[in-house]
């Protein structure tokens, strides 16, 4: 097992007889953590991005996005597990991520993972695959890549890694761009079978109802949200910057709407890059969305 870093949460207190803030509310996961609650669990690794050849700088993600999240409004209980410190072994960095993903379904827990570049999706499926060995289950994407390259693995092989080996898993990507895909890219998502809408769809048709109705029907699904699907002027922290990405107010939107889903089993926010950012406009959108999405959540 890789090293588990603790994050101490601290932040703005308006009366300490009174928890309603993240900070006072969160606790560090532990065996005896109950059930149905979110537990946030992060990647620090940005090893991937440096294979694909992309900006580096996601490996402090889920220290910042803590960091921006510690004073938002919350009553609720929720705990964090501390984050996989990742290395120049990426898979074995992978593997570890994934063990943490399954002991915390193995409790019937909600993880909500804070990357780290994207490569944090493929620790985070081994996790789902581990507690879900012989279901039918999907993978939702919110991005403006395919992720499909066949190649060493890095923070762009992903979904090929999986597709490849898996025969129970559909793969769903929303915010797909012309700009960002050769044209081996869409033809290996054809190939696959791949479920994906290009970004002109998402804005101009219902395609993203009709998904969130197909995925309504598997056994479980986990999602991932690629910071890079943001549109630059409101993410530029991310390693592939996009300039006719989603709007602040599209994503959490979207975001809202997933975490209604119930058979939605977990859900991660990657490529939060905070030396690459600006106003930590990312980290602070990152924190904003985790708390749309637990917030929205009707049960973990």
């Amino acid at each position: 097992m890789k090293h588990i870093e603790h994050h101490t949460f601290t932040g703005r207190t308006d009366n300490p007889d009174v928890k309603e803030r993240v900070h006072q509310v969160i606790s560090q996961w532990s065996e005896e953590t109950p059930a149905s609650v979110p537990v946030f669990i992060g990647f620090r690794s940005d090893e991937g991005v440096r294979r694909n050849k992309g900006r580096t700088g996601a490996f402090d993600g889920p220290v910042k996005v803590r960091q921006k999240m510690s004073s938002l409004p919350y009553t609720e209980p929720v705990y964090d597990y501390g984050s996989v410190v990742g290395d120049e072994d990426l898979e074995a960095s992978q593997e570890a991520l994934g063990e943490c993903v399954g002991q915390v379904l193995a409790y019937d827990q909600f993880p909500l993972i804070i990357g780290g570049g994207h490569e944090t999706l493929y620790g985070h499926y081994l996790g789902v695959r581990k507690a879900y060995p012989d279901k039918r289950i999907a993978v939702v994407n919110f991005d403006a890549h395919f992720d499909l390259r066949d190649e060493r693995p890095s923070s762009g092989t992903m979904f090929h890694q999986i597709l490849s080996k898996d025969r129970n898993i559909d793969y769903h990507v929303l915010g797909i761009q012309s700009s960002g895909n050769t044209k081996t890219l869409f033809d290996t998502a054809d190939a696959f079978g791949v479920h994906y809408a290009m970004m002109d769809e998402v804005r101009s048709t219902d395609i993203y109802a009709r998904t969130l109705s197909k995925l309504s029907e598997y056994d479980a699904v986990f999602g991932t949200l690629c910071m890079d699907s943001v549109q630059q002027s409101v993410a530029p922290g991310t390693s592939m910057p996009a300039q006719n990405g989603y709007t602040a107010q599209e994503i959490h939107g979207m975001v809202a709407q997933l975490a209604k889903l119930s058979n939605l089993v977990s859900f991660d926010i990657s490529e939060v890059a905070p030396a690459l950012d600006t106003d930590d406009r990312t980290s602070s959108l990152a924190a904003s969305l985790f708390h749309t999405f637990m917030t929205e959540r009707e049960t973990f």
